[in-house]
C-alpha cells in the first residue's frame, strides 16, 4: 500500500459522512421546492403530503421570485450583512493595532474584548433592544432625557444660557421601528462579533516580521505608509478568513430579528423562509435554495474583492 493511499482510506469515512451531512438535506430541499407541499390545504388535501405527484416544476420559484416580499428580504440581507462586516473589519483592525502594543493589564483588556463574542445571539439582543436602546428605560432614553434637562436648566444661566436654547429638544428613536430595526440589529451583532475579528487580527500581527517594519523606519517611512505597505497585505489572509466566516453565519441571522421588531422592517431571507415553512413548505425550500445562492455569490464576490485589494 502505497503512502498516499493509507491517507485518503482513513479520511474516507469523515469525507463521506460530510458529503452525506451536507448532501440529504440540500437534496431534500431541492425536492420540496419543485413540488407542491402545503400543510394547511384543505381544498386541495393531496398538497399536504410531499408526493411527487404534486409535481410543480419551477412554480415555486416563480411565486417567490414575483413576492414583493423575497426581493425586501434579500435587500435587507445584504444590506445588514454589508455593514457588519465593514463594520467588525474596521474597528477590529483598529482594536488590533491598539491592544498588540505593551501596556499595563493588556491581558485583562484582551480577554474582556474578547467576551462579548461568547454571549449567546439572543441575549445579546435582549440585552441591546431593552437595556441600551429602549427609548424610556434603556441607556438611550436616559441619556436623551438627562442631555434635555440639562439644556433646559442651562438657558437660564448667565453668558452663556443663549448657546443653550439654540439646542433643540432631543427625542430618542425607537428602534423596533421599522425604519431603523435593521440598524439595532447591524449594531448589536457589530459588538458581539468584533471581538471574533479582534481576536484573528491580533493573533496574526504577532506573527508581522518585524524586520521589515524596522527596515521601513531606517528609510524614513510614515506610520502610515508603513500601515498600508507592510500591515495590510500581512493582514490580508486574515481579513479574507473573517469576511467569509461572518458571511456565512450573519446571512442566517433570526434571533436577533425576531426579538427586535418580529420583522418588521428588517425581515432577511430566513426570516421570510421561516415565516413561509409554517405552511407552505414548497416556497419555503425554494427561497432557501435563493439563499443557498445568495451566500455564495456574496462570499465570492466579498473574497475576490479583499484579494485584489491588499494582495496585488
Amino acid at each position: 500500500m502505497s503512502k498516499r493511499t493509507l491517507p485518503r482510506l482513513l479520511q474516507t469515512p469523515a469525507v463521506l459522512l460530510l458529503l452525506v451531512w451536507m448532501l440529504v438535506p440540500l437534496s431534500i430541499t431541492l425536492y420540496f421546492s419543485f413540488i407542491r407541499y402545503v400543510l394547511a390545504s384543505l381544498n386541495r388535501p393531496e398538497w399536504t403530503t410531499p408526493s411527487i405527484t404534486n409535481w410543480r416544476g419551477l412554480g415555486n420559484y416563480i411565486f417567490v421570485w414575483n413576492n414583493d416580499g423575497f426581493w425586501l428580504a434579500i435587500y435587507n440581507s445584504v444590506f445588514i450583512v454589508t455593514s457588519i462586516i465593514v463594520l467588525t473589519v474596521v474597528l477590529g483592525l483598529a482594536t488590533a493595532i491598539l491592544v498588540n502594543r505593551s501596556f499595563p493589564g493588556r491581558g485583562i483588556v484582551r480577554v474582556l474584548l474578547i467576551s462579548p463574542f461568547f454571549v449567546m445571539p439572543a441575549v445579546n439582543a435582549v440585552l441591546w433592544i431593552n437595556m441600551i436602546l429602549d427609548p424610556v428605560l434603556g441607556l438611550q432614553g436616559i441619556a436623551v432625557s438627562g442631555i434635555n434637562e440639562f439644556s433646559e436648566n442651562m438657558r437660564s444661566a448667565p453668558l452663556i444660557g443663549w448657546f443653550f436654547s439654540l439646542w433643540p429638544e432631543l427625542t430618542p428613536i425607537s428602534f423596533r421601528a421599522s425604519q431603523t430595526s435593521a440598524i439595532a440589529v447591524i449594531m448589536m451583532v457589530t459588538w458581539q462579533w468584533t471581538p471574533f475579528a479582534v481576536l484573528i487580527f491580533m493573533t496574526s500581527l504577532q506573527s508581522e516580521d518585524q524586520q521589515q517594519k524596522e527596515a521601513a523606519i531606517l528609510d524614513g517611512a510614515g506610520k502610515w505608509a508603513m500601515f498600508r505597505f507592510l500591515t495590510l497585505p500581512h493582514l490580508a489572509r486574515p481579513m479574507s478568513i473573517v469576511v467569509m466566516i461572518q458571511a456565512i453565519f450573519h446571512l442566517s441571522l433570526y434571533a436577533e430579528i425576531e426579538i427586535v421588531s418580529r420583522g418588521n422592517g428588517n425581515k432577511n431571507l430566513p426570516y421570510l423562509i421561516g415565516e413561509m415553512a409554517t405552511n407552505n413548505i414548497g416556497a419555503a425550500s425554494a427561497t432557501g435554495i435563493f439563499a443557498v445562492i445568495l451566500a455564495n455569490i456574496f462570499a465570492i464576490f466579498l473574497l475576490r474583492m479583499i484579494s485584489k485589494s491588499l494582495m496585488e
